[in-house]
């Protein structure tokens, strides 16, 4: 049996890459697809089944990457210790480089998520990750609420609202490739502007 020429697969990826960004997916074409990649439709099928799955293989580790940070987030709230509970609302320039850093290492993967994904399964990444993120961190809020720390009383709704525009904040940047060195002052900026202990009445420092 003959071996699969796995030298197409990344020629394949990278053609259907620009023809996402340039054209968005819904207008991306197979057969401009693979007459760029010098390859014929027939050696595509062989390996992905059409666009849709080269799109998901294009965005896999940025996918796995978010749902990964979902995962760790979304602990035994009830057994954090009181800096554990409170820790992830004491966001400094540094903490939030961090994030910065983490989206970098997939920073064309998480482009084409937040950028050309309408038409995919993906075309509420935004909205759904914001959802999920506020089941999790309503529960940080209500455990730190009745431990006593935060004093002020939010809705899921209000926290939703919250979190989307926070994110917002994240998203822009990769969005506009911004460079790296940029985002750091963007990050004190983002550090001056979002104040969640304010927001939460939260002490204003951590108290341990």
């Amino acid at each position: 049996m003959a071996l699969r020429d796995t030298t197409i697969d990344p020629i394949l990826l990278e053609s259907a890459r620009k023809q996402f960004i340039e054209k968005g997916f819904a207008k991306a074409s197979v057969s401009e697809i693979c007459r760029n990649a010098g390859v014929t439709t027939g050696a595509l099928y062989i390996r992905y089944k059409g666009k849709e799955e080269l799109y998901d293989a294009l965005v896999a580790d940025a996918v796995a990457m978010m749902e990964t940070f979902m995962k760790i987030a979304d602990a035994d709230i009830e057994h954090l210790s009181d800096q554990e509970l409170l820790f992830p609302w004491y966001a400094d320039k540094d903490r939030l480089g961090n994030f910065f850093d983490m989206f970098e290492k997939v920073r064309d993967q998480f482009t084409l998520l937040l950028t050309c994904s309408a038409g995919t399964k993906y075309h509420n990444f935004q909205h759904d990750f914001a959802q999920k993120l506020t089941e999790v961190d309503y529960r940080y809020y209500a455990e730190a609420y009745k431990r006593g720390f935060a004093t002020k009383i939010i809705t899921k709704e209000q926290l939703h609202i919250y979190l989307t525009a926070y994110w917002e904040l994240f998203y822009e940047p990769i969005i506009h490739g911004m460079e790296r060195s940029a985002i750091n002052d963007l990050c004190a900026g983002i550090e001056r502007w979002i104040n969640w202990q304010a927001l939460l009445g939260l002490p204003e420092k951590m108290p341990f």
